[in-house]
């Protein structure tokens, strides 16, 4: 039996595309693995070979790709940082909307109410002025 290695898929594709399977017949009489019939131990051989290939497949970036990768990555944690504040705001005003809807029965309830509703105002305030200082970072550094 032969087995072709390190064949892309692209090439694959050609390959298969032909009308008749010379190429691929010549492909795999040229650079093909032969494996006799029967012998199972080449063939362990052979996939324990392939196995530890695959282990060991690795991706080798240039500086400017590197660099590039980490931009990208930057970019989405700002995004998720900007959706993680926007949520919480509408958690804050959800909450802030239930503690106006609920009616103070006395002069300290009411009071109470008041403070909670100042400090949920407050956080609503300086999450937005978070917000708004990353998309002011965000277009900067996209100037």
């Amino acid at each position: 039996m032969r087995i072709l290695t390190n064949l892309s898929k692209a090439e694959l594709d050609h390959l298969t595309a032909q009308p008749t399977a010379k190429a691929m017949i010549e492909k795999n009489k040229t650079e093909g693995i032969y494996i006799p019939e029967g012998d199972a131990q080449a063939a362990a051989d052979f996939v324990a070979v392939r196995d530890s290939q695959k282990r060991e497949d690795t991706l080798q970036l240039s500086d400017k790709g590197r660099a590039a990768l980490d931009k990208d990555i930057e970019e989405k944690q700002k995004e998720s940082q900007e959706e993680q504040i926007k949520k919480k705001i509408a958690e804050l005003q959800k909450k802030l909307a239930e503690i106006k809807e609920q009616s103070a029965d006395s002069e300290k309830a009411r009071s109470a109410q008041d403070k909670k509703a100042n400090a949920i105002m407050q956080q609503i305030s300086m999450l937005s002025m978070q917000l708004i200082q990353l998309q002011k970072n965000k277009s900067d550094s996209n100037v």
